[in-house]
């Protein structure tokens, strides 16, 4: 399978705007030695002991009331990025098809909708020019209003499974360069695969595969991040414990629901809704 978010900011020129490129690896490397790695079969696994919620306020406890996204917290393009008119995509990934458009971010019902539609969509490329993209989508990051270091995450979601569709709950570092980055979730349309993903600033890249079934329907998704361990539930199930080249930086939250190539008929029909964004601090 292929690698997520590799970020990476160069810069190109939109008429009189200033376009931070994103580039991105093409593989995903195999899990390293370097980390301490496991992985479940599915949902018929033996459960892990409970999660370790904190107890306590959040830090961050963002949920989605009335019919718009408040943008004091929330933002719909990658930030270090001055959009076109509110778009954007992911530069330099061959391997995503989608445009990104707020009118693809919808509240509602106590929920945050990201929703993907096939549909010719004017954008651009990362040098300014004109493109026709076949799939257009929504995401969301908490770069506006929160920026973290150290804390336990805990997202309430129902990640889509359709064909063509990539969605993604992850950190981001808020300098804006890559590595570090922790992708709490991804998933490759159907059938495919859904994996966890840690990417450090130096050592090997780890991965998590399971079973997408343990991702169907709404899930809580959690990540404890301290100065010297990750681990990532899935549910209940203890899905990976990092405990070398954890990051020691400010991060932020990325939701998105990509779409990987072939956009093609059929594909980039669906959408990720999340409940609630929770961070603690540590």
């Amino acid at each position: 399978m292929r690698r997520r978010h590799k970020l990476t900011f160069g810069s190109a020129v939109i008429g009189a705007l200033v376009v931070s490129g994103l580039g991105f690896s093409a593989a995903v490397p195999a899990v390293g030695a370097q980390a301490s790695v496991t992985t479940v079969a599915g949902p018929a696994s033996r459960p892990s002991a409970a999660v370790p919620t904190p107890k306590g306020k959040p830090a961050f406890n963002a949920g989605f009331g009335g019919s718009k996204l408040n943008t004091k917290i929330w933002d719909t393009c990658y930030p270090f990025l001055t959009n076109y008119k509110g778009g954007c995509t992911n530069y330099g990934n061959p391997m995503e098809a989608e445009w990104y458009l707020p009118s693809q971010v919808k509240v509602s019902g106590g929920l945050v909708h990201l929703v993907a539609q096939r549909e010719k969509t004017i954008g651009r490329t990362s040098t300014g020019k004109r493109k026709v993209y076949d799939c257009r989508s929504g995401m969301i990051t908490s770069y506006p209003g929160f920026k973290f270091e150290y804390g336990f995450v805990q997202v309430v979601a129902n990640i889509s499974h359709a064909n063509g569709l990539w969605p993604a709950l992850w950190l981001a570092a808020a300098n804006g360069k890559f590595p570090p980055e922790m992708d709490m979730v991804e998933s490759w349309g159907v059938h495919v695969e859904t994996a966890s993903f840690f990417h450090p600033v130096t050592g090997k890249t780890s991965r998590a595969r399971y079973s997408p079934g343990l991702t169907r329907g709404w899930q809580t998704y959690s990540l404890s991040w301290t100065s010297s361990t990750l681990k990532y539930w899935v549910g209940k199930k203890l899905v990976m414990t990092i405990t070398k080249d954890v990051p020691q930086q400010a991060m932020y939250f990325v939701a998105d629901l990509a779409e990987y190539l072939p956009a093609k008929r059929g594909y980039c029909s669906g959408q990720t809704e999340i409940k609630s964004v929770k961070i603690w601090n540590n």
